[in-house]
């Protein structure tokens, strides 16, 4: 039958059909407060670029995109985020909008926050 033929679903796919959504890798980043590792931030997210040429750029800069993303999460989990609280959406949006904009040298990619996990140390 044609549903056992067909290939499964890639990321892209599986989060939205939309042309001008680029799903980012899996990130994570240490959390260290008091010289200790506290936990790892997990977080699942993509950019979505109306403009054709701003996501052609944004595709040809994914290694320094990836790169910018990974710094500002890190950012946030070693100065912004608190043990043992819930991690805010809204500081982290902010944080990784301006790592992609200073990345693409302009406007136009919008975040969007797909998951993001809090793993505390046991």
């Amino acid at each position: 039958s044609s549903a056992q033929q067909q290939a499964p679903a890639s990321r892209q796919e599986r989060l939205t059909s939309a042309e001008s959504f680029l799903p980012m890798p899996t990130l994570s980043a240490g959390v260290i407060q008091r010289n200790a590792s506290r936990g790892t931030i997990v977080l699942d997210m993509g950019i979505d670029v109306l403009d054709a040429d701003l996501r052609n750029r944004a595709r040809l800069n994914g290694p320094r995109l990836r790169d910018a993303l990974r710094t500002a999460l890190a950012t946030y989990a070693s100065t912004f985020y608190r043990d043992r609280t819930a991690p805010n959406p809204d500081e982290l949006t902010r944080l990784l909008q301006q790592a992609v904009d200073r990345t693409l040298g302009a406007q136009g990619a919008r975040v969007l926050l797909v998951n993001i996990i809090y793993q505390r140390r046991q």
